[in-house]
């Protein structure tokens, strides 16, 4: 039987079969949605990790790098459609790099249990305003006029959004880098309400966002050994090929609808992660 193979990780973490491809089956499921809404999810792989017995220095390094893998497969499909400002990925993605490279690097100095509350706290408030927001614009049916422009929603930036984007992003990046996380469940609210964007058009570019923060976090831990490339293949290809698919539909998907499916995540995702910052 499957059960009866077990597979001994790098950090002496026995994961039976049955461990391993409930791992990867996860990662599929959490890789279709990601791809829809633009954000790589590791904030539901992350305690699910932690949860059959993985260190968490290995899960936070192995999530960041299966955010990058499946981030750059997600965006190919926004590539081709267009759905991809890149300019806002310059000015968020830029300072994101240093602060995720950062806390990745000195993971190991942070409290894990504090960093991780703060997120659940901002995932909490951003899912209550993008699912108040929703449902105010699917009564609203004028706001669907807005839709037909397609140069509307490409980021409104002024000085004043580029500072406050640049620091946001390096803050998100710190925090993400230390816990593991990409942390594009963060970045979206703030695409959508701060510099009024697109749904479609913000999930493209977070996902793009998540590639280099997402490459510069795991770099950092890899700097300090805290990587298991079998477990990072195991959870990475079904992510992969997840957020591929779901990344080709999300396109296709109304805004005011997609909006109302993250917030909808985001308050899914919250208590996870407070249960995977006190009990993780």
């Amino acid at each position: 039987m499957v059960d009866s193979l077990p597979v001994i990780a790098s950090t002496g973490t026995v994961l039976s079969g049955i461990e391993l491809i409930g791992l990867a089956v996860m990662s599929l499921i959490v890789g279709v949605i990601g791809g829809m809404v633009g954000i790589a999810l590791g904030v539901v792989r992350l305690p699910i990790m932690t949860a059959v017995g993985l260190d968490p220095l290995i899960a936070a390094s192995t999530n960041l790098f299966v955010s990058l893998i499946g981030s750059f497969a997600g965006s190919w499909p926004a590539i081709l459609q267009n759905r991809i400002v890149y300019r806002v990925v310059l000015v968020i993605g830029v300072p994101a790099i240093g602060g995720s490279f950062i806390g990745g690097l000195y993971a190991d100095l942070v409290s894990r249990t504090i960093l991780l509350t703060v997120v659940a706290v901002l995932l909490l408030w951003s899912a209550l305003m993008l699912i108040g927001r929703s449902f105010t614009e699917l009564r609203d049916h004028n706001s669907a006029d807005t839709e037909k422009d397609s140069g509307a929603g490409r980021g409104e930036l002024t000085p004043k959004s580029v500072g406050r984007e640049s620091i946001v992003g390096f803050a998100i990046g710190l925090i993400g880098g230390a816990v593991g996380l990409a942390l594009g469940v963060l970045r979206m609210p703030a695409l959508i309400h701060l510099l009024k964007m697109k749904p479609s058009l913000a999930a493209g570019t977070n996902l793009a966002l998540t590639i280099l923060v997402g490459t510069s976090g795991f770099t950092g831990h890899l700097l300090r050994g805290r990587v298991d490339w079998l477990l990072v293949a195991v959870v990475g290809i079904p992510a992969a090929i997840g957020m591929f698919a779901g990344s080709r539909f999300g396109g296709d998907v109304d805004s005011r609808k997609l909006r109302l499916v993250v917030g909808v995540v985001l308050l899914t995702v919250s208590p996870l992660v407070f249960f995977d910052a006190f009990w993780g």
